[in-house]
């Protein structure tokens, strides 16, 4: 396996636990259960419906933001590959302005954060082909680590290798993983394991 020199980070869900309701998220929405809400938006015609939409998402994410937490050990693991000399960055489906809002409040820095004003959103793998190239490094020295199955499939599209954070139950497409993070204080041994490969 190449040696990882840049890790990709889902945010919520994955470094933080931003308490989001999904399925309140869409009810409010007026959207069917399961739906994919950036998907749905993109779907819906200009108008004062599609404004009501964005607006109640818009007040969901803020909310998250103000109320996210950081998953154990996250803090840790990112000094140590910084020691390491592993570049970061994020990749999320969330907004420009939740992101910068909940690292500003949890003092989190990353050498890129690519939100969806930035490109399109995962599964497609343009934000991580994007976050490559200005590393200048191959896909294959790149993990991207998330807690769901679009980041998974962002990551195989583009050539990475992925890892599933599954703190709680196993989903259903952790098969999709190349490698499973039940904890982040695990985190730093997954690592060894990869440059274990390397030698």
């Amino acid at each position: 396996m190449p040696q990882v020199r840049g890790i990709i980070f889902d945010m919520d869900g994955t470094l933080v636990d931003s308490r989001l309701d999904y399925d309140a998220i869409r009810r409010e929405m007026g959207l069917p259960h399961g739906v994919p809400i950036l998907e749905a938006l993109a779907l819906t015609p200009d108008g004062h419906s599609r404004d009501q939409m964005l607006a109640t998402m818009h007040k969901h994410e803020l909310r998250g933001a103000d109320e996210a937490i950081l998953y154990d050990g996250v803090v840790e693991f990112l000094s140590h590959i910084g020691e390491r000399g592993i570049s970061t960055a994020v990749l999320t489906r969330n907004s420009r302005e939740s992101t910068e809002r909940t690292f500003s409040r949890l003092k989190l820095s990353f050498s890129q954060i690519i939100t969806r004003e930035d490109a399109p959103p995962k599964p497609d793998p343009a934000g991580v082909k994007m976050i490559a190239d200005r590393w200048g490094l191959p896909t294959v020295e790149i993990v991207v680590i998330g807690d769901y199955l679009y980041d998974l499939q962002a990551g195989r599209r583009a050539g990475t290798r992925s890892v599933l954070f599954a703190p709680d139950e196993i989903p259903h497409f952790a098969s999709e993983a190349d490698f499973i993070l039940r904890d982040f204080r695990e985190a730093v041994s997954l690592l060894d394991l990869l440059h274990e490969g390397d030698e």
